[in-house]
């Protein structure tokens, strides 16, 4: 007799789970001479563009295929990252924004909406600052737009913030510095398994995009701009009082939602994928 699996670990194994051949159909675009590696499901010129955060790649969102096996998506591998090449040159976020851009144009696709997780946020909104006529609405995913700081005095705290922080993975104990900043991003309630996939993909990462993806990161421009007509939804992990963060991205734009998870770490759309995946689904069908 078949043992039956618990939901617990029927969510861990489609987490974990790799993408098939016969689910996806892999393709490179170019950009400056390299190739970006992205899969594309169905067909259309709108679409959703899943990006993915620092030192991930694509099959981070393999939970989501409820979603993208539905409708036309796109899941980008950022360059440095996942199948993309990794040249050793500055991986800023407008770099990372004409790759999702040099994609699109390769796959043929028109508009899209933009989901991004962690630094995925911040290069999303440089894509829409670069094209903002390609963009249909944005899903944050745990990820922050940098504000403008108060003062000098604020801003010269975090260029200093961050300079260390790009220092710490020169060093030669980075892959040290990463881990505890990976322990950070997980609950006990974290699957052990799936903790370990996202550690051990992370940490195989190239010191050189580690780090210099990390000052692109910090170095990206605060939002003073507004786009009062774009369709937001943030699925966030609660962290205390949100409501500074909510406010400023009602400023910006048209905030349809502001969904918090107390039950799930910093990758939330593979720890809680029906949930995650429910929200998203109804941002993308309101739309």
């Amino acid at each position: 007799m078949a043992r039956k699996l618990s939901p617990l670990v029927c969510l861990s194994v489609l987490a974990i789970a790799p993408l098939s051949a016969a689910e996806a159909v892999s393709h490179f675009a170019s950009l400056d001479g390299n190739k970006i590696h992205y899969d594309s499901f169905g067909q259309g010129d709108e679409a959703v563009v899943f990006i993915h955060g620092w030192t991930c790649d694509s099959t981070f969102w393999k939970a989501q295929a409820p979603i993208y096996e539905t409708r036309r998506s796109l899941l980008i591998d950022l360059p440095g990252h996942g199948l993309s090449d990794k040249p050793e040159i500055p991986y800023t976020m407008e770099l990372f924004a004409r790759a999702v851009d040099a994609v699109m144009i390769d796959a043929k696709v028109r508009k899209a909406t933009l989901a991004g997780h962690s630094m995925g946020t911040p290069v999303v909104v440089q894509f829409l600052r670069m094209h903002p006529e390609k963009v249909a609405g944005l899903a944050i995913v745990d990820g922050f737009i940098p504000q403008p700081p108060k003062d000098d005095a604020e801003r010269e705290k975090q260029k200093a913030q961050g300079a260390g922080l790009v220092k710490s993975y020169r060093a030669p104990d980075y892959k040290t510095v990463a881990m505890r900043m990976l322990d950070s991003m997980f609950t006990k309630q974290t699957d052990p398994a799936l903790r370990n996939q996202i550690q051990t993909r992370m940490l195989a990462a190239p010191q050189y995009v580690m780090a210099s993806a990390m000052e692109g990161m910090m170095a990206a421009e605060p939002l003073t701009e507004s786009y009062p007509r774009l369709p937001v939804e943030a699925i966030m992990v609660k962290r205390g009082n949100s409501t500074r963060y909510q406010e400023f991205l009602k400023q910006h734009f048209d905030l349809v939602g502001y969904r918090e998870f107390d039950d799930a770490g910093h990758f939330l759309m593979m720890e809680q994928p029906e949930k995650f995946n429910q929200i998203l689904r109804e941002f993308l069908d309101r739309k």
